[in-house]
């Protein structure tokens, strides 16, 4: 149901307000940069034979980013490899609250092709792609436009993120590859307990493509939750998409609301991603953040909600301002939701 925003525009109030809380706690300042262009993720292999070190670490390095961790710079083959080399890189290991496993590729090109698009989808960071016809390993960090992209470590190759058809490597010889199996950092945003963990957000969907929701909401020991709501909201604050459940669990996932939220339907445009959780104490939770739908090439981004890192919650003067809010604001939501 479509609901008009109040005459006040309690609705941008409460997003700026809001926005400022989760800027303050959650998003990096990373997150309104392209990811495309490079904020210096990417470096050559320090020596002949590390190829995959080397990827791995620009993988890591990204992923950190992503994070809001204040040393992704420091990420580096030489901070990597006391944890992820032995001889060739392991095919299991941790670093820096960050997991890293090890999969291999079907042999079809066409069944590697849709493989590699999908754990892309999942995994903005990338992936390290390894071809043993080579032998070599390039980072691969998108499938844009329908062209896949990566950064070679490789000295003679051009540096930066480059077409892979212009790399050492292809879809055709790769064999495996390495990618962030979980990630401790990727926790976020935290009220009175409740909090979102590993909440996947638009920044830009290019227009036509879906964004699978996932990550969880979760409540405070010994509370439940009873209500998750989710809404895309136009730029006349009209509620375009929204979808609702009620829980009685410790935990909701918010890939049961997928099928309700159709990304892939929206037309060019700007919009308002909003996520409300409620527990059983009357505690609410409030995520808002603004996207863009467009076919430029660079629409295909998408975030995994991030930490803060320095394990501060809110400042007590915007813990006041929300609670004076409260009561006009989630009246307000109430009516958002129908």
């Amino acid at each position: 149901m479509n609901t008009t925003a109040p005459t006040v525009p309690h609705k941008k109030w409460v997003s700026l307000l809001l926005t400022l809380v989760f800027a303050l706690t959650c998003l990096p300042a990373a997150l309104a940069v392209d990811l495309n262009v490079d904020a210096g993720f990417y470096f050559k292999q320090s020596r002949g034979g590390t190829c995959t070190l080397a990827s791995a670490a620009m993988m890591l390095r990204r992923r950190a980013y992503f994070d809001g961790l204040n040393d992704w710079t420091d990420v580096t083959e030489n901070s990597v490899r006391s944890t992820a080399w032995s001889n060739g890189l392991a095919h299991s290991f941790t670093y820096k609250e960050m997991q890293v496993g090890y999969a291999t590729l079907p042999s079809s090109t066409a069944e590697k092709t849709q493989l590699l698009i999908k754990l892309l989808q999942e995994h903005p960071e990338g992936i390290v792609l390894y071809d043993r016809s080579q032998p070599h390993a390039v980072l691969l960090t998108d499938y844009t436009n329908g062209v896949f992209y990566c950064s070679d470590p490789a000295g003679n190759i051009s540096s930066g993120r480059i077409p892979l058809n212009s790399s050492s490597v292809s879809i055709r010889g790769a064999s495996c590859y390495w990618y962030v199996t979980s990630d401790h950092n990727a926790a976020a945003v935290e009220v009175d307990g409740l909090h979102l963990d590993g909440m996947r957000y638009p920044i830009n969907i290019r227009t036509g493509s879906g964004m699978a929701l996932n990550g969880t909401a979760n409540s405070a020991s010994g509370v439940k939750l009873t209500s998750v709501q989710v809404a895309i909201l136009d730029e006349s604050d009209r509620t375009v998409q929204s979808a609702e459940a009620q829980t009685n669990a410790s935990s909701f996932a918010f890939s049961s609301l997928d099928s309700q939220i159709r990304f892939g339907e929206l037309a060019n445009g700007t919009y308002t991603y909003m996520v409300v959780v409620t527990d059983s104490n009357g505690e609410s939770l409030c995520f808002t953040t603004d996207f863009t739908v467009s076919d430029a090439s660079n629409s295909t981004a998408t975030y995994w909600s991030v930490q803060d890192t320095e394990g501060e919650k809110l400042s007590q003067e915007v813990q006041t301002a929300v609670t004076d809010a409260a009561q006009g604001t989630w009246n307000w939501l109430s009516h958002l939701f129908g």
